[in-house]
């Protein structure tokens, strides 16, 4: 009959799937009943029947995510090459996702993309001989390093496009006019204070490395 909805087996697999399409459109209401129903084409309250509330529905859109950038680091990579892929993933994923990489960075997910994020780490740590008390406290450091990064790019990301203009004028305006006398060290290296993200990223996991290094190094008595 015209007009007549198309009929949707709905799964949770289903709704993440949809969940991630608007994601990436960079829609703040994405994980909204009304939303989700829209881009189904199904009723509002169908969504619920398949979880609990709208955080349940975040933590496992957060978790594809991250199985999407563990995904996207290609098989045989040496243990160091595997990881900074993996960082330089989860960077591109949460800021192409926005609105769910901004909110989920701080959080647990509970999932298996998160499960696959943590094994790629551990298994890369071992294999850089590093022991177990040192590579558990390395995939810490290497997990929220990564996660705190890629959550404050996100949040970056979904500012309005005025604010973000401003923001990067400061370097070379408001910053540029303070005074040499009362903050002598800012006005010093100001030429070399607006760096670009990714410098300022590649510098985040050369310093990761050097911990590693230190951690593989024998100990002196």
């Amino acid at each position: 009959m015209a007009g007549r909805k198309r009929e949707v087996r709905l799964s949770p697999e289903v709704i993440v799937d949809a969940a991630v399409r608007i994601a990436a459109r960079a829609e703040p209401d994405g994980l909204t009943g009304k939303t989700l129903g829209v881009e189904l084409g199904v009723d509002r309250s169908a969504v619920w029947r398949h979880f609990a509330d709208r955080d349940a529905l975040l933590l496992a859109v957060g978790d594809r995510l991250l199985q999407m950038a563990v995904d996207g680091v290609p098989g045989g990579l040496p243990p160091r090459e595997r990881l900074t892929c993996l960082a330089h993933r989860v960077v591109k994923v949460y800021v192409a996702h926005p609105y769910i990489g901004a909110a989920i960075a701080c959080r647990p997910l509970r999932g298996p993309g998160e499960l696959a994020a943590i094994e790629m780490m551990l298994a890369a740590m071992q294999e850089l001989g590093l022991p177990p008390g040192a590579a558990a406290r390395l995939q810490k450091l290497f997990a929220d390093t990564v996660l705190s990064y890629a959550g404050m790019l996100a949040g970056y990301a979904v500012l309005p496009a005025h604010v973000r203009e401003a923001d990067e004028r400061l370097w070379a305006g408001t910053y540029a006019t303070v005074s040499a006398d009362e903050y002598p060290a800012l006005a010093a290296h100001l030429p070399h204070l607006a760096q670009q993200h990714e410098d300022v990223f590649d510098s985040l996991i050369h310093a990761f490395w050097l911990a590693a290094e230190q951690a593989q190094s024998p100990r002196d008595s």
